[in-house]
């Protein structure tokens, strides 16, 4: 295919998207071949003044160095932004994560603070036609339900991906005929990653011995498995309006209604219940136990997840802060969070103006952490707000009409802008 073809055909997707006309767009650039056709296409299409490059360099690989540098290096040589920055892997992973899921989760809030910091509207992914055949065939694998098979959508809020049309061969051999190069990342070709063993060792096998258009029919299948999944958004949306019980905090269902619902919508129902509250997916064995209590008679407690309990009793289904989570006590840091029940507690610098339901400036000392404490005498939105000390006295109380500042508290002359932002809030706003 001629240089100037793929050229064309990445703008008419830009043009068709809308995305070209909102810049400027932050560039995820590993500096491998997929991301650097990501920068020199965009560079082609909107110009360097409306594009900027961000680059993470994981600390797993003694050659991570040498990929930032070359990073640097190409824009600097056409004349694009370029943020580069480290963010060591094996040290910042949570207790139980992957290094694999370490590296996508601080990725992922890099490009958030960087798109933030410069502006950006859009933030673009270098996944390619072939990742999304092998995504497919990875959620396959892990157990996926029928929305799984949609593989990465083309679009998820600020990111974007438009090189899913195109395959890693001819983005390659666009590369070479400009002359332009790209790194090889050394991991890619180790098994010790699901997706490099789905590449190496799956992929192939059935590409010579099943069929050789394989990764195309995984491809296509994915697209059509869009469609139904963005037509079934719409139906199970009208199904919790159906079914909530209104005037809770957190989404409730009635579960008469519920039981009325055929084998394929109820499940269908309760994951997608869960989605709008953030939560991640349920295994496909966990789904069905889910089920199975919600078809049955009586009390129970269903735990999804870490933070997040479904319950039902009295013909209601209901989702609440996980009993784990109800905490006596808490340490919150300046420019730190916390979860609280159903909240997400942060101290930031600034950001609250008094114009939020749920926040607060009361003032504190700054270089010392604040403590939350259960209020024992109130428990407002099913969900109560926790009292907040620091040195063992209170500063602020959430009482009926708002809150309530201690007089101990005026002595301090820093200032604590406090943010419960509730998760409720997630599917409220999808409403």
């Amino acid at each position: 295919m001629a240089e100037d073809e793929l050229v064309r055909r990445f703008r008419k997707i830009l043009s068709d998207r809308g995305w070209s006309r909102q810049t400027p767009v932050l560039l995820a650039v590993s500096g491998g071949s997929d991301s650097m056709s990501l920068l020199y296409l965009f560079y082609l299409t909107l110009g360097p003044s409306n594009i900027a490059a961000v680059h993470m360099n994981h600390g797993i690989r003694p050659t991570a160095g040498r990929d930032s540098a070359f990073v640097k290096k190409c824009c600097d040589e056409l004349g694009v932004r370029c943020i580069i920055e480290r963010r060591s892997v094996p040290e910042l992973a949570l207790k139980g994560e992957s290094e694999e899921a370490a590296g996508r989760r601080l990725r992922y809030e890099l490009y958030d603070q960087i798109s933030s910091r410069l502006g950006c509207r859009l933030v673009a992914l270098g996944h390619t036609r072939n990742d999304l055949a092998e995504n497919v065939l990875l959620n396959i694998a892990r157990g996926c339900g029928l929305r799984g098979l949609s593989g990465m959508p083309e679009q998820r809020g600020v990111y974007i991906r438009p090189l899913l049309s195109f395959y890693r061969g001819e983005l390659r051999a666009f590369l070479r005929s400009h002359g332009w190069s790209w790194v090889e990342d050394e991991t890619n070709d180790e098994d010790i990653y699901r997706r490099n063993r789905i590449r190496h060792d799956v992929m192939p096998v059935l590409a010579e011995r099943v069929n050789p258009q394989v990764m195309e029919h995984l491809a296509s299948l994915a697209g059509e498995a869009l469609l139904w999944r963005e037509t079934q958004e719409t139906r199970l949306k009208n199904c919790f309006l159906d079914l909530q019980v209104p005037g809770r905090l957190w989404p409730t269902l009635n579960l008469k209604k519920l039981r009325r619902l055929d084998d394929f919508q109820r499940p269908e129902l309760l994951r997608w219940v869960g989605r709008m509250i953030g939560l991640g997916s349920l295994p496909r064995g966990r789904t069905d136990e889910l089920d199975r209590l919600a078809v049955k008679s009586g009390r129970w407690v269903f735990q999804w997840g870490a933070e997040v309990d479904a319950a039902a009793a009295g013909g209601e289904l209901w989702f609440q802060p996980a009993a784990e989570k109800r905490l006596e006590e808490a340490e919150l840091t300046r420019g730190g969070w916390v979860r609280w029940g159903g909240w997400r507690v942060s101290w930031q610098d600034s950001g609250y103006d008094g114009g939020q339901n749920y926040g607060l400036v009361c003032p504190a000392a700054p270089e010392q952490p604040v403590t939350l404490k259960k209020n024992k005498n109130t428990d407002l939105f099913n969900d109560p707000f926790p009292l907040i000390e620091q040195n063992q006295e209170i500063l602020a109380e959430r009482k009926q009409k708002g809150w309530e500042f201690s007089a101990l508290s005026v002595k301090y002359t820093g200032a604590a802008h406090i943010l419960f932002i509730p998760m409720t809030g997630i599917w409220r706003q999808s409403l």
